[in-house]
């Protein structure tokens, strides 16, 4: 090989490393930002979705807006999740004016309205059969509560339990106070 040869084909090297290195970068960028789009952000528009319900409605968040809105991933294997329900159920019964959606993670329909059943859930359980919903909000800790407000605003995002005053906190946050 002589030195024009291998000063080509080291030319040719770089080029290629180069442009597939751009590819790379650039290529990935579309996606990643199509998925921070999808995962909730503080003080960004909350990311639709569409669901069934245990009662079998289609329900979709974003013809819910308009009012304060409480979306709470939980499941019935979840202690705190259990603990946590009376009070999820208490704003929804004392207050017409904020949406509480129960979003249950990848559990069997017989099993949830059992647990709704006998606790005396009142409040759209919304089924995430899949897990698919979870996983796009990347919802990791069981349960995970987001607060939204009139305008579809995430305002806040709470991991675990809640108790009745950093409930009403939160509350205040999206101007639904009790």
């Amino acid at each position: 090989m002589n030195w024009k040869s291998a000063i080509l084909l080291l030319g040719g090297l770089a080029f290629g490393g180069l442009l597939g290195l751009l590819i790379f970068l650039g290529g990935n960028q579309p996606l990643t930002a199509q998925r921070e789009r999808q995962i909730p952000q503080s003080g960004q528009k909350f990311p639709d979705f569409s669901l069934e319900s245990l009662d079998g409605e289609k329900i979709t968040f974003s013809e819910l807006v308009g009012k304060p809105i409480v979306v709470n991933f939980w499941a019935t294997w979840c202690d705190p999740c259990k603990e946590e329900m009376p009070l999820f159920e208490a704003i929804y019964r004392e207050s017409s004016g904020i949406v509480v959606l129960g979003v249950n993670y990848n559990e069997p329909a017989n099993i949830i309205r059992r647990f709704v059943e006998e606790r005396g859930i009142t409040f759209p359980v919304l089924l995430d059969a899949d897990g698919k919903i979870a996983e796009r909000f990347q919802v990791f800790g069981f349960p995970t509560t987001y607060f939204i407000d009139r305008d579809g605003i995430l305002r806040s995002t709470h991991v675990g339990q809640l108790d009745e005053q950093i409930l009403s906190s939160y509350l205040e946050k999206i101007g639904a106070a009790p």
